[in-house]
């Protein structure tokens, strides 16, 4: 079974405040029972358009605090009395009292549960590992694949916000077109606050004339409504994980599920928020100023031996207007580490100058390969076409790389037979050389991205030598957020082992860092050598104001210490408010280059988020 992160499966995360009410027997329920023998409720069918009214309040009517059941770990106990015990189908499963669903899994509550609830207060954890886009966590509804009627909450929707919403009236062909609420679909609608990876909690009251939502305690908003459960009918559905709508289904964890038959007040939701929230985290600042310099995305600096840091960055996109982004290499020289945040930066080639290599230019690096200075990065072998992207690479005339003058020298190619490599979409070329074997790493479609690695010969660092091998593809929830990616490979040598510092998933705030270990005198062209974190090493919910950390490289400090260099975004980018907020996160410049110095773990592991209270080697 998958492991989770870390903050996920510790008990001191997990901190759960159980509320009991009084609970009432209810009326026109049946018990069938599970082949397991616990007993699930559903309500009676009757074929009628409207649900009798709910009138006897029992207050909690679903409280899920992740016990399962212990006959059969696919039944999800109810602890509030009223025995909704919710089935899991598909990949979920329970750890510390925590539910994982990802692959389609979801947990379907007793049909019938909420009918004819008017009123109602839904509460629920989440951290949320789908990304932005058009999905559920919670749902209550009709059957329909166009549900006429429902309630849904989306905790992250295309726009990156919170979405709690109910169908105001009925439109069988565009029901979404209906909806009221928390970032509806259409009509007046009160806009949700930015959301990302990490616990929160999730909140939305219903009454018979309003919807309003809450997110981490904090009211966000009421709409008035026109329509009440009761008018939505009888056998109504409720989900976690999916809706009716054939729509991707929710990929995260979700804690602590609670639904009443009433109203809580604002200081009743803001207490369960602080009951359940996690503890602080202990972030440690960095020694460096960050950022360091600012709409500067996948930076990589090398330490020459001339004794300059050189910086070299993707040139932004500011917004899906500007012509010019993505379309040049730039470099900037210093003789310390922090002095090029100041450093001029001056254009080493331009696509403009090329007849063969186009938009859009990516995450250029800088090597000092075989007695000469050349550039890796990724550009379009069509004028505009974005897809067409392949590796090539740039060749120095002169052993100054600030002075001198860049040519293209070739794409990348690959060795005789080998009719894969370079054949689709692929970028972030990274290089490496050990024990006197010199090796490329790149990130490739068709499908998912995947990392790649062959050798070259250092005499022609544009040419493998042999076929690649599959070094990474997404399998955990972390790579697959919003898409399926590996990518952007840093490679660090230290103490006996090789990583490879990795990025994964969308490049929003699910962007992270995974890593691939192996001994390096291993051959480290069998995949068997190298081992794979199954967690994130770096992510949004380790960082203090810093969202989506990814596409690094190393360098070292004046000392000859380890400094990690990544890319993030800033606060005001993730709240939305830095003037390019609802464009794709490629076209939003805010992704800022920023340092780190690279810690040990007692065992010789890098320790990338440089937590302050982390063991680690003196």
């Amino acid at each position: 079974m998958m492991k989770k992160k870390k903050y996920v499966t510790l008990a001191l995360l997990a901190v759960l405040l159980t509320v009991i009410f009084c609970a009432c027997s209810k009326s026109e329920n049946e018990e069938r029972a599970t082949t397991n023998g616990v007993k699930e409720t559903t309500k009676q069918n009757v074929n009628v358009n409207d649900a009798p009214v709910h009138t006897e309040q029992i207050g909690l009517m679903v409280h899920y605090d992740m016990t399962v059941s212990a006959d059969d770990a696919s039944i999800i106990l109810d602890k509030s009395g009223q025995e909704n015990h919710g089935t899991i189908y598909g990949e979920g499963s329970v750890e510390d009292n925590v539910l994982f669903l990802e692959n389609g899994a979801y947990v379907k509550i007793p049909t019938g549960t909420f009918d004819g609830v008017n009123t109602m207060t839904i509460s629920l954890w989440l951290n949320n590992y789908t990304g932005a886009g058009n999905y559920s966590a919670m749902f209550i509804g009709t059957t329909e694949s166009m549900p006429k009627n429902y309630w849904l909450l989306n905790p992250c929707n295309p726009s990156g916000k919170m979405k709690s919403v109910m169908t105001n009236s009925v439109n069988s062909s565009a029901p979404y077109n209906t909806e009221v609420g928390i970032s509806a679909s259409s009509g007046s609608t009160i806009t949700g606050p930015s959301t990302g990876i990490g616990w929160a909690l999730y909140t939305t009251v219903i009454t018979e004339d309003s919807i309003t939502a809450y997110y981490n305690g904090e009211l966000v908003g009421t709409q008035a409504v026109n329509r009440t459960i009761s008018q939505y009918g009888k056998d109504l559905v409720s989900y976690l994980g999916k809706s009716s709508y054939a729509d991707p289904t929710y990929t995260g964890f979700i804690k602590e599920v609670k639904v009443y038959d009433k109203v809580l007040t604002a200081d009743e939701i803001m207490t369960e928020y602080e009951a359940g929230k996690p503890d602080e985290y202990n972030y440690a600042e960095s020694e460096y100023t960050n950022p360091l310099i600012e709409e500067r995305a996948d930076p990589y600096i090398i330490k020459s031996d001339d004794g300059y840091y050189y910086f070299t960055a993707s040139y932004p996109q500011r917004g899906s207007a500007d012509g010019e982004g993505y379309d040049r290499i730039v470099l900037r020289r210093s003789a310390t580490l922090e002095g090029l945040s100041t450093a001029e930066e001056i254009t080493i080639w331009d696509e403009s100058s090329s007849t063969e290599v186009y938009r859009y230019i990516w995450a250029p690096e800088m090597h000092y390969i075989g007695g000469q200075w050349y550039v890796y990065f990724a550009g379009s072998m069509s004028n505009g076409n974005v897809w067409d992207i392949r590796c090539y690479v740039l060749a120095c005339d002169s052993q100054d790389p600030y002075t001198g003058n860049w040519t293209v020298k070739s794409r990348f190619l690959p060795m005789e037979g080998d009719t894969f490599s370079f054949s689709q979409f692929s970028l972030d070329m990274t290089y490496f050389e050990n024990n006197g074997t010199h090796y490329v790493i790149w990130a490739q479609k068709p499908g998912d991205s995947n990392l790649y690695m062959a050798t070259i010969d250092p005499e022609k660092p544009w040419q493998l030598t042999s076929k690649p091998i599959t070094l990474a593809t997404p399998e955990y929830y972390w790579e697959k957020a919003r898409y399926y990616v590996c990518e952007g490979p840093a490679v660090l040598k230290h103490n006996g082992k090789v990583f490879v510092a990795y990025s994964a998933a969308g490049t929003g705030p699910e962007y992270c860092v995974g890593l691939l270990t192996a001994d390096a005198e291993s051959d480290l062209m069998n995949i068997n050598s190298w081992m794979k974190s199954e967690e994130p090493v770096l992510d949004s919910a380790d960082l203090d104001g810093e969202y989506g950390p990814g596409h690094n490289s190393f360098t070292v400090d004046e000392d000859g210490n380890y400094v990690f260099v990544y890319h993030a975004r800033s606060e005001e980018c993730f709240l939305g408010e830095c003037g390019f907020a609802g464009q794709d996160p490629l076209v939003d410049p805010c992704r800022h280059a920023r340092l780190r110095k690279v810690l040990w773990s007692a065992d010789g592991m890098p320790i990338l988020n440089g937590v302050a209270d982390k063991e680690a080697e003196s």
